[in-house]
């Protein structure tokens, strides 16, 4: 089965939420629970809990380097290490999930399919920049225009272990990615690191 789940952000409490669908919310707060020990060397970022206190958290997210985060379980064993891409801009970012096994996932932003489809409805989209500019609509609500796709190396037309689409809707394959893992990236790839 298939999972799909959106990240919310709430604008008056600046907290966020992931939301899978059928199940109750996850919450994301910034830090790690009062009194959670953390391996030497690591930084704590956030931690994804049921409840939001994060009491009992299902995931602990920690910098172990320059734009690298390691998703660790509460007993402190690794379920990945993500590696962001660099701050300065790039045409296609890329965004690394590497697993225990071995298993390097690329999520570079835009797909091929959906490169192909911003050119055929380049028209419209430039007439929705100018009403967009006209507006008042924050630019950075402009942000993600494409969708992404984590894939194995090599992979180009292969199956996707997880996508977001560009309205921020994150699926994940079944057996592709540990649910974990997958919500910690969609917090990861619009925090400021």
């Amino acid at each position: 089965m298939t999972l799909t789940f959106t990240r919310h952000r709430d604008s008056k409490s600046k907290r966020d939420t992931l939301r899978p669908r059928g199940s109750a919310p996850l919450h994301v707060r910034r830090g790690v629970p009062d009194g959670f020990p953390l391996p030497e060397g690591c930084e704590p970022r956030f931690t994804i809990a049921a409840d939001p206190a994060g009491a009992a958290p299902l995931a602990v997210v920690v910098r172990t380097g320059e734009r690298r985060l390691a998703v660790l379980t509460p007993g402190h064993e690794p379920l990945a290490e993500l590696r962001l891409p660099q701050r300065r801009k790039q045409y296609r970012p890329l965004n690394e999930i590497h697993l225990p096994d071995g298993t390097v996932l690329h999520g570079r932003e835009g797909t091929v399919p959906s490169l192909l489809l911003c050119l055929v409805l380049l028209p419209l989209v430039l007439v929705y920049l100018v009403v967009m500019a006209l507006s008042d609509m924050p630019a950075d609500s402009l942000d993600a225009p494409l969708r992404t796709a984590w894939k194995r190396p090599g992979a180009l037309f292969g199956r996707a272990a997880m996508t977001e689409s560009a309205r921020g809707r994150f699926r994940v394959r079944e057996g592709g990615l540990d649910h974990r893992v997958a919500y910690a990236q969609a917090v990861a790839k619009y925090w400021k690191v």
